[in-house]
């Protein structure tokens, strides 16, 4: 199989895979909008809901990461990403079921546990589909997917939301009136369990760069070892800032609404365009630049353009939070909605560097960490540092903006540091399969 040129159906492939993606973030991005009358109905603390956004979801997600990525790289992974759908789809809906804190924990993993086959799967097959010079514009779509479904999830449900200020109601077959919040988190699994079988539409590809039929442990944990230099590096940063921008994406309608006194109706737009519209712009425009230098032979462009993207969110992510004035607050917080992409550049990499029979294991990597220790932490730590430090509910802007302010610059010169390791290990990856 040759390396330079995508394989028949790619563009197919990828749009599938952005629909699921899409589909994937409905779910977060509904919740971190409802804090307030899930809050009030379920009698729970800013410490519980950050449990629930994050590690509540997160701890089964991370577990269920590695064995999948083990299974990706062996078995076929279409069945894999469908049955994942269906569970997360289910999982959503009965989220909107929950009678306290406990049965709503138990939702949540559900959900962290079907959504765990989606990027470990979609990683390896984008890998397998599109060539290296390509691969991280490829990744940067997906996460346009994932940016236009928690638009489409925050429009929806302050839709609802705003119907029910209105006076109106919400009625259930066998079910009866409920609350708005619980209609639009039993609304948002609904599209998984149409769409999930449109991952079959994809023929499974052939495995690009395949050294052998599998890989043992041993061997992977060779290859590890002789790439911790940049391991080292790009985890611990890919880790820091996920945990930023997990926090910041969870608490940002809470704090519109605590801070500014707006409306969920109200916050719900302005989230939407934070969160579709400028990590879209972002992610198209990174993924161009990084394939555009990594094409003319500049092979630590991965690192370099994110070092720089997270250094000025630090920044302005920083500042934002300074301001008291919701106009000039939605004016900063849409540039920095902007660097919210380093997801796609490092997983690129990870998958140029690594063998075929590793690339679901890689990517079972970048999900255990953006999707697994980012929402496991920074919603928590937002949470708790209002709680226990603050002790004002209203500080939570001021919780964010230490997360931007300690962890972005140090995730900024860890991805800066990694970039010789990474032209170190480009080379091998391309002399291994001369």
């Amino acid at each position: 199989m040759a390396t330079d040129k995508d394989q028949p159906g790619a563009w197919r492939g990828l749009s599938i895979l952005v629909t699921l993606a899409a589909v994937s973030v409905l779910d977060r991005q509904v919740l971190s909008l409802l804090v307030g009358p899930i809050k009030r109905d379920l009698a729970l603390s800013d410490f519980e809901i950050g449990l629930l956004q994050g590690a509540g979801f997160a701890v089964l997600y991370s577990i269920a990461s590695f064995p999948i990525g083990w299974f990706v790289d062996r078995y076929p992974r279409r069945p894999l990403v469908w049955a994942g759908v269906t569970l997360w789809a289910l999982s959503a809906s009965c989220c909107g079921m929950a009678r306290g804190f406990a049965s709503f924990v138990i939702a949540r993993m559900g959900v962290g546990i079907g959504e765990a086959a989606l990027m470990p799967a979609a990683y390896s097959i984008l890998a397998d589909l599109f060539r290296p010079s390509r691969l991280a514009f490829a990744l940067a779509i997906m996460l346009v997917g994932g940016a236009v479904g928690g638009g489409a999830a925050v429009g929806l449900s302050g839709t609802i939301v705003g119907f029910a200020e209105a006076g109106h109601g919400y009625q259930l077959p066998f079910v009866g009136p409920i609350a708005a919040w619980r209609f639009a988190l039993i609304v948002t699994g609904i599209p998984g369990l149409v769409l999930g079988a449109l991952i079959f539409l994809i023929r499974e590809p052939d495995r690009r760069n395949r050294l052998r039929a599998t890989m043992s442990l041993s061997e992977t944990f060779r290859f590890i070892r002789e790439r911790r230099a940049l391991l080292v590096c790009l985890l611990p940063g890919l880790a820091l800032q996920s945990i930023v921008v997990a926090g910041f994406v969870s608490w940002f309608p809470t704090y519109m609404i605590r801070v500014f006194g707006w409306s969920v109706s109200q916050t719900s737009l302005s989230l939407a365009l934070i969160i579709s519209i400028g990590p879209s712009l972002g992610a198209l425009a990174t993924g161009w630049l990084i394939d555009s230098q990594f094409g003319a032979g500049r092979t630590d462009a991965h690192l370099r353009v994110t070092a720089l993207i997270v250094l000025g969110a630090s920044f302005i992510g920083v500042a934002a939070f300074q301001i008291n004035r919701p106009g000039l607050f939605l004016a900063l917080a849409f540039p920095l909605s902007m660097t919210l992409v380093f997801a796609p550049p490092t997983a690129a990499a990870l998958q140029i560097i690594a063998p075929s029979e590793m690339r679901g294991q890689m990517g079972a990597v970048v999900t255990f960490i953006v999707s697994g220790v980012g929402p496991a932490l920074g919603p928590t730590l937002v949470g708790a540092l209002t709680d226990f430090v603050f002790h004002d509910e209203t500080r939570v802007g001021t919780s964010i903006a230490l997360l931007f302010g300690i962890l972005g610059p140090i995730s900024a010169v860890l991805f800066g540091l990694g970039m010789k390791p990474m032209r170190e290990a480009v080379r091998l990856a391309q002399t291994s399969k001369s």
